[in-house]
């Protein structure tokens, strides 16, 4: 009789756990395609499960509530979004030249059409008066946590300075505001190229920085 070794055992369940895994993905990334096309209301579950090739019964398997799937969706781009920010290196003479990497940074997950799908789930959620506590909770959780991802990135852009969190957070959601001002505009008609508004964003936020750190007597790098 063959001997079945332990790890030959073990193979269906890694190709199960690989295939729910994909099908979960696919799920995800179906959901942002609806949302994106017919907005958040008209994302059906039925359309949803149609594009990701499996029944609504399959989905409720995974994920259980729409709500679930939806809180899915963000958490999937927040975590996304954790992992780049974790691998980034931000170089540069100037302090210009850094604020403008950390922008680049930055509008690789406020640009993206994701980020706008993303928009309409929370937008939904917070006016919502049946969005659960739980679901509340994850929202508010992400929210705090969000400046404190960045900070890496504001630290090797600013040096010390970054340790004020007040100039964090002013940096942050300037560079922020622009580019999701800017994702929206696109989702409505075409916009010109800004290379002239990227421009003044950086020189204005990197001169306001420098007057505050210099008031506040903190050292910018």
């Amino acid at each position: 009789m063959t001997r079945v070794e332990p790890a030959d055992r073990e193979l269906p369940n890694r190709k199960l756990r690989r295939d729910g895994e994909a099908t979960r993905q696919r799920v995800l990334e179906a959901v942002v395609a609806c949302i994106l096309e017919q907005g958040y209301y008209q994302a059906s579950s039925n359309e949803i499960a149609r594009r990701a090739g499996v029944t609504w019964g399959a989905i409720q398997h995974l994920f259980g509530s729409r709500e679930a799937l939806m809180i899915a969706v963000l958490e999937d781009g927040w975590r996304r979004l954790h992992e780049r920010v974790a691998t980034e290196k931000i170089a540069g003479g100037s302090l210009e030249a850094r604020l403008r990497a950390v922008l680049d940074v930055l509008g690789s997950y406020y640009e993206s059409p994701e980020h706008l799908a993303q928009i309409q789930i929370i937008l939904d959620f917070t006016a919502n008066p049946d969005t659960s506590a739980e679901t509340r909770r994850a929202i508010e959780r992400h929210g705090r946590e969000l400046t404190k991802a960045w900070e890496p990135l504001f630290a090797q852009a600013v040096g010390d300075a970054a340790a004020d969190h007040d100039l964090v957070v002013y940096a942050f959601t300037t560079l922020r505001g622009y580019l999701t001002a800017r994702l929206i505009a696109a989702s409505i008609a075409d916009i010109p190229d800004d290379a002239v508004q990227r421009r003044l964003l950086i020189n204005g936020v990197a001169a306001a920085l420098r007057s505050e750190a210099r008031r506040r007597g903190v050292p910018l790098r």
